[in-house]
């Protein structure tokens, strides 16, 4: 089975390590799906690069650290990519506004120096719009995160960008674990899976997995 590069997030490989506690847990849920991680330099700049666990990971060669020249391929890219850049983080700032959404966001207002590159808000989801354009520019299937605003953004990406067929899944980590539940071959117990979702501290979501496991291991 040939492997899938897929893009992760801060959020997603916090959580499924168990905020770095287990990072094996990220490597074996990872392979048992043929997932290789890509991350956006932007994350890995502003985000992963923060945790010592994070950065071995980059150094040993197994998530590997996109770079911008690798989907600016040239000057006209960069330009469009910016571009497209204020109109998306623009139209989800108006969107979360109109949906009276609890999480807000300000106007993208960058000072003398600031680059989209250059600065990093918590919470503004910069670094969400940055995944999305990446995603869009290089047409990746898969992008794994906590964050649900996300699928707004690609939805906005959808509207606002020429994507024709291109279609983006979106993820999270207990939905990942489902995943290898509904595998028949999966080299992953279900008593492993139990302990992989209480690491991640969710509980609750354990008898719903367990269910899918039965449904597809028939004894």
């Amino acid at each position: 089975m040939e492997k899938t590069e897929v893009i992760v997030d801060t959020c997603f490989l916090q959580k499924l390590s168990s905020e770095g506690k287990v990072i094996d847990n990220i490597k074996r849920v990872l392979a048992e799906l043929e997932y290789i991680p890509v991350v956006h330099p932007y994350i890995y700049e502003h985000e992963l690069s923060l945790h010592s666990y994070f950065v071995r990971l980059v150094e040993d060669g197994y998530i590997k650290v996109m770079g911008y020249d690798e989907f600016q391929k040239d000057a006209i890219d960069k330009q469009t990519y910016e571009a497209y850049y204020d109109v998306l983080y623009e139209e989800m700032r108006l969107t979360l506004e109109a949906m009276n959404s609890p999480k807000q966001v300000e106007k993208l207002c960058l000072q003398k120096g600031q680059t989209i590159y250059n600065t990093h808000k918590q919470g503004s989801s910069m670094g969400d719009v940055h995944m999305i354009l990446m995603a869009s520019y290089l047409q990746m299937p898969i992008l794994l995160t906590e964050d649900s605003d996300i699928e707004m953004l690609r939805d906005i990406a959808k509207r606002r960008m020429r994507l024709g067929e291109y279609s983006l899944q979106i993820l999270n980590g207990v939905q990942l674990i489902e995943e290898i539940a509904k595998k028949q071959d999966s080299s992953i117990t279900v008593k492993e899976i139990e302990a992989i979702l209480k690491a991640m501290r969710e509980r609750n979501a354990v008898s719903g997995i367990k269910a899918v496991w039965r449904e597809n291991h028939p004894v």
